[in-house]
């Protein structure tokens, strides 16, 4: 007996396969990058950070698209990244891995281009060694700490490393680093206090290296104004349609939006408890929608009894606990035409943003995007 499934024949779309779908409006991405670049001062690089598979939304689709529209400058967090991101932008424009160098690295930064963000005296020492011996002028990042206390050289290890002749042998650092702290906060003391530090920094670091480039912007950076913005900016979560501040109103156009598929519709006809741990109560005549969609895809356990889906125009609450692969919704105020399975409840889009769902989690938009599972059909809308 012959049980092979029948391959070549009776394929169904991977749309039609999948419990949910996720678009990526490439256009819209790319629309954020512009409106970036034009707040950016004059001469300033407005680059893209891509790390963690370009915040969720996939590496290879989102980096074209922003290549495409002139973006010359991208960061990634692990080498592994920078690597794959190469092969897909080409020789051309700048890698920076900003994780740093890990030992033994050195020479796979130098065959794919990439340029090291060195934040440790062990960093520079491991590069400095390796330039020396093969007698090479490798480009490089140097970050420093204004006051994060996360990555990037301290004061005291900045000025050692500065009045140190042998220090910097062997390197050509392109740019000068910090990060902002609060910069989501933009009346914060730390932002003012961060550039300042940042700037007397730069100075002294040009009295050796004259040509070297600052760089302190990221998202929010960009939009505090042109005091932050120094040679290079690092946008990250504004590209992906994120407000780069935590209140006000959001400047950036939404990029992701994501419908989960309901599977069943029941109409409660006695009432009971919904989910694991009866951590929710329905009475009768409720109606209920279960999609196929959970936890192992990105939508955070702490949406349970607090996260908001749109179905028919209409806000609809999670009810109960949120499982692993489904989430049950309460319809009960939604017509019968659209309470159907094979429908799909809006999880993301322009009217449930990131940042709303980010704040019914308890978390950061951050979080929400580069959370999402790799089990949706993707769609991604030409840029």
């Amino acid at each position: 007996m012959n049980l092979r499934p029948p391959f070549g024949s009776a394929r169904v779309a991977s749309e039609d396969r999948a419990g949910a779908i996720l678009t990526v409006d490439l256009k819209a991405l790319v629309e954020n990058w512009r409106i970036l670049k034009k707040r950016a001062r004059p001469g300033c690089d407005v680059g893209a950070v891509v790390k963690a598979n370009a915040y969720g939304l996939g590496l290879e689709p989102v980096a074209r698209a922003l290549t495409q529209a002139g973006c010359s400058t991208f960061y990634v967090a692990h080498l592994d990244g920078a690597i794959a991101l190469r092969h897909i932008v080409g020789p051309g424009p700048r890698i920076a891995c900003l994780n740093g160098p890990n030992r033994g690295t050195e020479r796979d930064h130098v065959a794919f281009r990439i340029m090291p963000v060195l934040s440790t005296p062990e960093h520079v020492a491991a590069w400095r060694t390796y330039a020396l011996k093969e007698e090479v002028l490798l480009e490089s990042i140097v970050q420093v700490d204004t006051g994060m206390n996360r990555l990037g050289l301290s004061e005291k290890e900045f000025v050692q490393l500065m009045g140190d002749a042998d220090g910097f042998v062997g390197l050509h650092p392109q740019m000068l680093l910090s990060h902002l702290a609060c910069g989501d906060e933009p009346g914060h003391d730390m932002n003012r206090q961060q550039r300042d530090r940042f700037i007397a920094r730069l100075g002294e670091f040009r009295t050796r290296f004259p040509d070297a480039k600052g760089s302190l912007a990221n998202s929010a950076g960009l939009l505090l104004g042109p005091e932050w913005h120094f040679d290079y900016a690092r946008p990250g979560i504004a590209l992906y349609g994120g407000n780069p501040f935590v209140s006000g109103a959001n400047p950036m156009l939404p990029v992701a939006y994501l419908r989960a598929r309901i599977i069943q519709v029941r109409r409660v006809d006695t009432p009971g408890m919904v989910g694991y741990g009866a951590a929710a109560r329905v009475g009768e005549g409720a109606k209920l929608a279960t999609v196929s969609m959970g936890y192992a895809d990105g939508f955070l356990r702490s949406l349970g009894q607090k996260g908001v889906g749109l179905l028919d125009g209409l806000k609809v609450p999670v009810v109960g606990r949120v499982s692993m692969d489904l989430i049950t919704f309460d319809i009960t105020n939604v017509s019968e035409s659209a309470a159907r399975p094979g429908n799909f409840i809006e999880i993301l889009g322009a009217t449930q943003t990131v940042d709303q769902l980010s704040a019914q989690a308890g978390t950061a938009s951050y979080e929400i995007l580069t959370s999402l599972g790799d089990r949706f059909h993707r769609r991604y809308l030409p840029a």
